[in-house]
């Protein structure tokens, strides 16, 4: 059989494609035998073999994918039989110390998938086995950390952890601290094993405090001892020696980030050895950084490449990753309780370790070469990672991170430090620019990039100087007395030169307006100029851009019109972040000067980017700046603006609403609907009839006729149909003259016929809530049919998705002012659902009390609480005679049992029957019970995993009796923290839901006002309904009461 494989595989390397195609398609067939994957393992280790051939790393993975185990994703028969798995494993293990490295990463890949399926039911002694390798020769350990290294990725359970910290941890260590037999990289793998096994031990901390606190007491001291020994090396020396020691730094510093996060009491102590270790590593590199990374010319050396175990690790090791792990490590840990000690002298002055964290930062945010090269070639890049707004990670933002976590504890310190330095990088950098060096603007421009980028906090601690009638802490007027000025001309340092530009900008609030504007004009005019080179213009947009933040509108009016008329041109020719930063530019420019645009100028602005959305109409970020930009036009004061933009871009939103679409531009509708929504969301007037005719035209035509749910979800999901009704109620929409509201209601017909689908349809409950907010007045003439629809609906409806958004339209009415007409309403009609007559009330209030906990959107939620709670106190017999879902009856058939679909099938589940203003008293506190701590979220807490023996019980002499849960006051408090209790999503972005009246609303207030007030009146016999509540339940209204 082996024979057989080898000549296929042989085959497989053949040049003629007919040959190749017929070896790939016998090996299919050989493997469909027990013995193919037999074959590849041995083949695999056949030292007679050539390399090529053993090298069948993709094809073994195959092999073990397709037919190991039908838990692969992407089995197929025939399944590998148990005695042949049985002699694979050994094989493939064996690879592991196969003198040629390639085949130990293929054994090693290969194990790994074997270990994912088998470990530890069928293949229980893999763990012994690998520890057995760790102590053979280098071979055998590299094979083995490449297994133990995704072995470790995998989920493990709290008994398969046991032995990887028991057994192979102290096997690992071994490795760590043995420089002579083994490789940087190796002994850095194992670091990396250790912060792996360190993440699962997080995971599992809160359901197994006492384990995972024995795990971390006896591991944490002989690891960070390791550490602490390694780092204590010259890091220089050790570089020189070998470059890939810094894979050894990089894994310790990532390592301790991960102690900060999970278990901070346990590095914590040890922060004053390793903040400045931190600092003295970094400091003994500045050399090799220097030479390797800042150092321009033809002669300047490039970094090592990594060569012993390409693969273990990131192929890449750089000084740069270094400094970005300890410049992540350090921004957390100078806040902390024991910094103070580390970075402070006796009088409260920063000392030498926090000038060091600033000396690192200043050297180490320098622009690279490869900076240079890639900013200079590719002006998105620049963008990308000099925009002070993108979350783009590299290390110059770590390194701003870190001085603005000092700057947050300790400002005053750090600014006099900042004075300090940025003093000595001027005289540095004018020293070097003297004696001929190239590259003597890189301190420079790293000194004002990094002033730059604390420029709040410094105009703070200036403002305070200033009130309190002191010396200014940080000199800004000596640089833009003797340093900037002069910058602004040196075209041959381009980034030293755009640097000057934006610093100014920066400080645009401390100059004043003469100043303002000639550094204003200065920028105009080097987006006017042809010989600039690009880093400069994109630093004068930015520029330009910042100064809009910080003036007044009279600085930049004489400068506005020619502003617009050099970044206009410049759209159709740049796209991404250069793009979005244009377009940001242009909207600020106008926002800024008001009186800027009128209705005659405000064509080529609109149409110049509209022709930008249409191009990029599949990016989010440039339809989302594009609608912002049309929302500010539309709102400025003048009041030919909004008409003459409608006329010209109202016809245009038609088109791209109407034109049939395909699987590439099913998005232009919603789209262009959600553009349209810009053109009138911030005005509060009529709308123009050419947007009525045009738009909204089109879009009620697409919806009445296209059967494509996409486009139709897309569309309806904005929100534009709900405002535009409002003030087209009387205007023509279609063919036959139908107004507004009959359009719409035919439409919501269409989408409520038991044919629609639900899915498709699941946006229409929403849709008419909004119409009710919108046009609720208007809406008078349909609503009984409209209302009647809904419920005849609501009979047929499965997906419970469906059903609440058919409940939500409801909801709204009951909290509103005409709660007691929807209930005349709803009991004046019947239906028959399930073979039974219930009234319209009855068939809502089951729907929307069964399905009202699982209602998503804080906006959504809202309005099921507020309805829900109208409800609660409305003293209604009708609402008495409904009975709904209670809760669920636990018998022998489900107690202590998993209910799955089979056995709830066979045994379905059974509830109470219960009023519904009993059921509407448990919704309302089930509102209050799950909301988590919001003010516990986010906070970095010193995990000490100790049991919590605490132990708080109510006594048991009143209503509320019985129980013993605790910190159920807890989640009301939550509540009436965040003043709805729910968590932001998209609809707490909706500027139109914030406006609403409900949005102002204290539901966790009201909820609690509720609650109280239904008690101390014993309203609807409340009293008594507390016998019918749960223990939790009893709690929860406990702690309304009593808060």
């Amino acid at each position: 059989m082996e024979t057989q494989v080898l000549s296929c595989l042989q085959a497989t390397l053949n040049p003629d494609e007919a040959i190749r195609k017929n070896a790939e398609e016998q090996l299919k067939q050989l493997f469909l035998m027990p013995e193919g994957g037999l074959s590849l393992a041995k083949i695999l280790l056949a030292q007679e073999a050539d390399l090529a051939q053993r090298q069948i790393r993709v094809l073994l993975q195959q092999y073990i994918n397709q037919h190991w185990t039908p838990a692969s994703a992407s089995f197929q028969h025939p399944i590998t039989p148990i005695e042949t798995k049985s002699q694979i494993r050994p094989i493939i293990f064996s690879g592991l110390s196969d003198p040629q490295r390639k085949i130990r990463l293929s054994a090693a890949f290969a194990l790994s998938t074997v270990a994912r399926f088998d470990w530890p039911d069928d293949y229980p002694d893999l763990l012994s086995q690998l520890v057995g390798l760790l102590g053979r020769s280098s071979n055998s350990v590299h094979g083995a950390m490449r297994v133990i290294s995704d072995f470790v990725r995998n989920d493990l359970s709290e008994d398969q952890l046991l032995p990887v910290v028991q057994d192979l941890l102290p096997a690992v260590l071994g490795i760590l601290g043995d420089p002579e037999r083994h490789s940087a990289t190796t002994r850095a793998q194992t670091i990396s094993v250790f912060r792996q096994t360190l993440r699962m031990l997080e995971t599992v901390k809160d359901e197994h405090p006492a384990s995972v606190k024995s795990a971390m007491d006896s591991l944490s001291p002989v690891w960070l001892s390791a550490f602490t020994q390694l780092l204590s090396l010259d890091a220089s020396e050790e570089v020189r020696k070998n470059w890939e020691e810094l894979s050894l730094r990089i894994e310790i510093f990532r390592t301790f980030s991960l102690f900060h996060n999970a278990f901070p009491k346990y590095l914590h102590p040890h922060l004053p050895t390793y903040i400045p270790l931190a600092i003295q590593n970094l400091h003994s590199l500045q050399l090799q950084f220097q030479a390797f990374y800042l150092t321009n010319g033809d002669d300047a050396p490039e970094p090592p490449s990594p060569v012993s175990d390409v693969g273990m690790l990131d192929p890449r090791i750089d000084i740069t990753d270094l400094a970005c792990a300890i410049f992540d490590f350090l921004t957390p840990a100078v806040r902390t309780k024991n910094a103070p000690a580390v970075l402070l002298d006796a009088s409260g002055s920063g000392n030498e370790t926090m000038q060091g964290v600033v000396d690192i930062v200043l050297q180490y945010t320098q622009i690279t070469r490869e900076n240079e090269e890639e900013w200079m070639e590719d002006p998105n890049a620049f963008v990308i990672d000099e925009d002070d707004e993108t979350e783009q990670y590299g290390i110059r933002s770590s390194g701003y991170d870190l001085i603005g976590s000092m700057m947050d504890k300790w400002s005053k310190p750090v600014t006099l430090i900042l004075q300090s330095k940025v003093q000595e990088k001027i005289q540095h950098s004018a020293q070097l620019k003297a004696s001929g060096n190239a590259d003597w603007w890189k301190p420079l421009e790293s000194a004002l990039s990094l002033v730059g980028g604390v420029s709040d906090d410094l105009r703070e601690i200036l403002e305070e100087d200033e009130a309190g009638g002191k010396t200014p802490t940080f000199d800004v007027r000596y640089l833009f007395d003797q340093v900037i000025p002069g910058l602004l001309q040196q075209a041959e340092t381009p980034f030293l030169q755009g640097r000057a530009f934006v610093f100014a900008s920066q400080f645009a609030s401390s100059l004043s307006k003469p100043l303002a504007g000639q550094y204003l004009a200065a920028a105009v005019q080097v987006l006017n100029s042809q010989e600039i080179s690009v880093p400069v213009k994109i630093s004068a947009v930015k520029t330009i851009k910042n100064f809009c933040r910080h003036i007044p509108s009279e600085v930049i009016q004489p400068q506005s019109r020619q502003i617009l008329s050099l970044l206009l041109p410049l759209l159709p020719e740049i796209s991404n972040e250069t793009l979005y930063l244009v377009l940001e530019t242009i909207r600020a420019v106008f926002a800024l000067d008001t009186n800027l645009i009128n209705g005659e100028s405000v064509g080529e602005i609109a149409v110049r980017i509209y022709d930008v959305w249409v191009k990029y109409t599949d990016d989010p970020v440039t339809t989302a700046i594009v609608e912002e930009t049309f929302e500010s036009l539309a709102s400025l004061p003048d009041p030919t603006v909004a008409p003459a933009l409608v006329r010209l871009i109202g016809p245009k939103l038609a088109e791209a609403i109407s034109t049939p679409v395909d699987d590439d531009t099913v998005h232009i509708p919603g789209e262009a609907v959600q553009l349209a929504n810009s053109l009138i969301r911030t005005r509060g007037g009529p709308l123009e009839p050419e947007l009525i005719g045009s738009v909204t035209v089109a879009v009620m035509g697409v919806l009445r006729t296209t059967d494509d749910m996409d486009v139709i979800q897309v569309i309806s999901y904005r929100s534009y149909l709900s405002p535009s009704l409002k003030w087209s109620s009387t205007c023509r929409h279609d063919r036959e003259g139908n107004n507004g509201i009959h359009s719409i209601f035919h439409l919501l017909s269409r989408f409520l016929a038991p044919t629609f689908s639900e899915s498709g349809g699941i946006f229409v409950g929403e849709l008419i809530m909004h119409l009710f907010r919108k046009a609720g007045s208007v809406m008078a003439p349909v609503l009984p049919d409209l209302l009647r629809a809904i419920v005849d609906r609501l009979t047929t409806a499965k997906l419970p998705s469906f059903i609440q958004t058919l409940a939500l339209p409801f909801a709204y009415l009951f909290g509103t002012e005409y709660t007691t007409s929807t209930i005349d309403l709803l009991t004046s009609f019947s239906v028959v659902t399930n073979g039974a007559e219930k009234s319209g009330l009855q068939v809502v209030l089951e729907a929307w009390c069964e399905h009202s906990d699982t209602i998503t959107g804080s906006w959504n939620i809202r309005v099921s609480a507020l309805g829900l709670s109208k409800l609660f106190m409305a003293d209604d017999s009708r609402l008495k005679g409904v009975v709904c879902k209670g809760d669920l009856i636990v018998d022998e058939r489900n107690r202590d049992t998993i209910m799955t679909r089979s056995r709830t099938r066979n045994n379905p589940n059974q509830f109470t029957q219960i009023p519904f203003p009993l059921k509407a008293f448990k919704l309302i506190l089930k509102d209050v019970q799950s909301e988590p701590l919001q003010k516990d979220k986010g906070k970095k807490v010193d995990y000490d995993i100790e049991d919590d023996d605490g132990d708080e019980d109510w006594d048991d002499d009143d209503l509320l009796a019985g129980g013993d849960e605790v910190g159920e006051f807890d989640y009301l408090s939550s509540w009436l923290d965040t003043k709805d209790g729910n968590e932001n999503d998209a609809q707490d972005d909706d500027e139109d839901l914030k406006s609403d009246p409900l949005a102002q609303i204290d539901m966790g207030q009201h909820l609690t006002d509720i609650l109280r007030q239904s008690y101390g009146n014993n309203n609807n016999d409340i009293h008594f309904m507390i016998n019918e509540l749960s223990d939790v339940e009893k709690n929860t209204l406990r702690g309304v009461l009593t808060l």
